[in-house]
């Protein structure tokens, strides 16, 4: 998301709201859909606005 990385979390460098925000939703069959197309900007800012963006950036970062 872009924020400070305070450690090596799931396989990857996050920062420790992402890194919250994983292991509440990973393993989660919410189905997250993006409303906006699928691509969001995630930053410290934007990240809580589209968690179905922000997982597949999770994902992508190999988390």
């Amino acid at each position: 998301c872009g924020d400070k990385a305070l450690g090596y979390n799931f396989d990857a460098i996050t920062c420790e709201s992402c890194k919250a925000f994983f292991r509440r939703n990973a393993s989660k069959n919410k189905g997250y859909n993006c409303s906006f197309e699928g691509n969001c900007k995630l930053d410290p800012h934007t990240r809580k606005f589209c968690s179905g963006c922000r997982l597949k950036k999770c994902f992508s970062i190999g988390m």
